[in-house]
């Protein structure tokens, strides 16, 4: 950082996208970085003509700007003050300045089309921050999570599996109870894979979860195997025509995961796990309808809504697992879904390692 510069980043974002840059700006000085944020900087900019204020702050202050890109970024007044000034900057310089993060399609008139980008639906919030602390420091180096900070989803598109895994242990570690849900899928099932290449119906899904239920998606496959043995199904396998050479199918998830030898599932399923004090208090597999896509839709959207309408009713999160626990069963019983008890591994950290394994 030139000694002109007061930050190593400069963070550029529309009001909506706040919940970002606000992760992002925790994560980063919690890492060593000098980071400007707005909201942080009130004091300093009270009673400051604004646009003289942005256009300082951006072309000059910070070794690079992070502009958070999206609909409302573009269509911003003080967004594209801030745009302006760091565009401003970049032609006065051979090196890369401004760094755009893409939240949705949208793009910056101004920023040469070839301009490499990173994708916060792909790679999430932490992987924003891991690559920007890697290139201010140089080194690839493991993040450091501040206590208590509730990463943003990114409902939109779909994270590596590490990084889903590092978020649900910091849930598991940060809240009292912490509940997430497995939609576990099969690419053969036309009506899933349409819905799960479809931003908009994740986002339908993120909203009917509301702030303390996880969802995301795992990937099975519907095996074949052959025994002499009668195969007699679980109750949660769906009805197979009689096999001409006596053999059956099976889940590889729940064989691989849950050690059932002979069990096949109806696609979509969910998973739900219920943690406190890192331990797994329940594992319920909810069977869904075999359905098209909006039938599927539809009930996802509702298994969402019963669990967060039942956490809110227990009084949220923060109350103790049994209470939770008793409204979540009562609530899915008499929404007329069906629970099977699954016995996941004790300890969150096992259970979420082993369910990564199935993240596609």
């Amino acid at each position: 950082m030139n000694s002109s510069e007061d930050f190593d980043v400069l963070l550029s974002f529309a009001g909506p996208d706040r919940h970002y840059a606000r992760a992002i700006y925790e994560i980063t000085i919690a890492n060593g970085l000098k980071v400007f944020l707005d909201e942080e900087f009130q004091a300093e900019i009270w009673g400051k003509n604004l646009v003289e204020y942005l256009h300082e702050t951006y072309s000059k202050r910070g070794r690079f700007v992070v502009a958070l890109l999206s609909q409302d970024y573009c269509n911003r007044a003080y967004t594209r003050v801030e745009r302006r000034a760091a565009l401003d900057r970049l032609i006065q310089q051979d090196t890369e300045y401004l760094l755009p993060v893409r939240i949705d399609d949208s793009w910056i008139p101004g920023l040469p089309a070839a301009t490499a980008s990173i994708d916060i639906r792909r790679i999430g919030v932490l992987g924003v921050c891991e690559a920007l602390v890697q290139k201010v420091l140089g080194v690839k180096v493991k993040l450091i999570i501040p206590d208590g900070l509730r990463v943003p989803r990114v409902p939109r598109g779909s994270m590596p599996s590490e990084h889903i895994a590092e978020h649900l242990l910091e849930l598991c570690r940060n809240q009292s109870v912490a509940i997430f849900g497995a939609l576990i899928y099969d690419e053969t099932t036309i009506s899933l894979r349409k819905l799960l290449g479809n931003q908009i119906d994740w986002e339908a899904i993120d909203v009917a979860s509301g702030p303390d239920f996880e969802i995301f998606a795992i990937r099975d496959q519907r095996l074949h195997g052959t025994d002499p043995n009668t195969n007699i199904g679980l109750i949660t396998a769906f009805s197979m025509s009689k096999p001409r050479d006596r053999g059956f199918y099976y889940s590889r998830l729940l064989k691989q995961y849950f050690g059932e030898e002979k069990t096949t599932l109806v696609y979509p399923s969910v998973l739900i796990f219920i943690v406190s004090d890192s331990q797994v208090r329940k594992c319920w597999l909810v069977p869904g309808p075999r359905a098209n896509t909006e039938d599927t839709l539809n009930w996802l959207i509702g298994l969402c809504t019963c669990v967060r309408d039942a956490i809110a009713t227990a009084g949220g999160s923060a109350e103790p697992v049994e209470l939770v626990l008793k409204q979540l069963r009562l609530n899915l019983l008499a929404g007329k879904y069906t629970l099977y008890i699954q016995s996941a591994p004790n300890s969150a950290e096992l259970a979420i390692e082993g369910i990564a394994d199935f993240l596609g």
